[in-house]
C-alpha cells in the first residue's frame, strides 16, 4: 500500500508513521485524511509491527493541524462535519499497539492529536506547542479536551484562549507533563527507536490490554474503571503468554510471544 501524504516504514517490529508535507508544515489535508486511517489499520493488522513511531518530516513542524487551503473530508455536514470524520491519531482509530510521538518542531491545533493521542511523547528541544482555533473564530473543542486528560486544566485553558500568542517551550511542556522526555533534535528519532526497542520486546498481547485499560479507564469512574481493568486481567490470565513469561523467566531465555492479532 503506498501513501502520497505519509512515509510508512516497518524496521524490526518498529512502524515509521512520517506526515509528509513539509511545504504546509505537515498540514492534514483532504488525502491524508483518508490516508491516515489506512495507516493505523495497517499497523494494528500486522503482526510483524509491535510499535509505532509517529512524527514530521522535516525540522519544523510535526503538524500544524488542517489545512485550511485543502480542507480533511468529513461524512458530516458543515466545514468539519462529525467526530467519526477524525480518524487522524492512533487512539481515534482505537489502536491498541503501543504508539510514540516524536515531536520534532511546532505542533498546533489539530496537530495536538497526535501528541495527546500517544502513548509516550518525546519532543526536540526546539518543538513548540500551541492553539489557534479561537484566534480564527473556531472552537478549540476536541484535541484541547483531550489534553485536559493529561496536564492541568489552566494550562489547556491557557493555549486554548491565548490563541497562539504564547507558545509552550518544549523544556515547559515536560514541566507540564505533555511530554515526558526531551533531546537534542539530531538525537529525536534514534532516542524515540531506542525506547521503541525498550517496548517492543514485551508481551503484545499483556501491553494491548494494559494500554486499553489505561486509556479506557480514564473515561470512567474509578470503581468502573477497576472493573474493567480486572476484565480484561482477567482476560489476559486465560493467554498463553502468561504462562510463556514465567516459563522465559525461569529458563533465562527471550520469551516467544503470541503475535498481536491472538491477543
Amino acid at each position: 500500500m503506498d501513501f502520497t501524504t505519509l512515509q510508512y516504514e516497518l524496521r524490526d517490529g518498529v512502524v515509521l508513521i512520517t506526515l509528509d508535507r513539509p511545504q504546509a508544515h505537515n498540514a492534514v489535508n483532504s488525502v491524508m485524511s483518508r490516508e491516515l486511517p489506512l495507516a493505523w489499520q495497517r499497523f494494528a493488522a500486522d503482526d510483524a509491527a509491535i510499535v509505532a513511531i509517529v512524527t514530521g518530516a522535516g525540522e519544523r513542524a510535526l503538524s500544524v493541524g488542517a489545512d485550511l487551503a485543502d480542507l480533511p473530508e468529513t461524512d458530516g455536514e458543515g466545514r468539519f462535519g462529525t467526530l467519526a470524520s477524525m480518524r487522524w491519531s492512533p487512539l481515534q482509530n482505537r489502536v491498541w499497539k503501543p504508539v510514540i510521538c516524536a515531536v520534532n518542531g511546532m505542533t498546533v491545533g489539530g496537530g495536538l492529536h497526535f501528541v495527546a493521542d500517544s502513548d509516550i511523547v518525546i519532543a526536540a528541544e526546539h518543538a513548540t506547542f500551541f492553539d489557534t482555533h479561537v484566534r480564527v473564530g473556531m472552537v478549540a473543542g476536541m484535541e484541547l479536551a483531550t489534553l485536559a486528560r493529561r496536564i492541568p486544566l489552566e494550562a489547556v485553558l491557557r493555549m486554548t484562549l491565548v490563541g497562539g500568542n504564547e507558545r509552550v517551550s518544549a523544556e515547559r511542556a515536560l514541566a507540564l507533563g505533555l511530554v515526558g522526555e526531551v533531546v537534542p533534535g539530531e538525537r529525536l528519532l534514534a532516542r524515540a527507536f531506542e525506547v521503541a526497542d525498550m517496548v517492543k520486546g514485551n508481551s503484545p498481547a499483556a501491553m494491548a490490554r494494559s494500554k486499553r485499560a489505561i486509556w479506557e479507564g480514564a473515561d470512567r469512574g474509578l470503581g468502573a474503571a477497576l472493573e474493567h481493568a480486572g476484565e480484561l486481567i482477567m482476560q489476559q490470565n486465560l493467554h498463553p503468554d502468561i504462562e510463556e513469561g514465567a516459563r522465559a523467566f525461569l529458563e533465562k531465555r527471550a520469551p516467544r510471544w503470541r503475535p498481536f492479532s491472538e491477543c
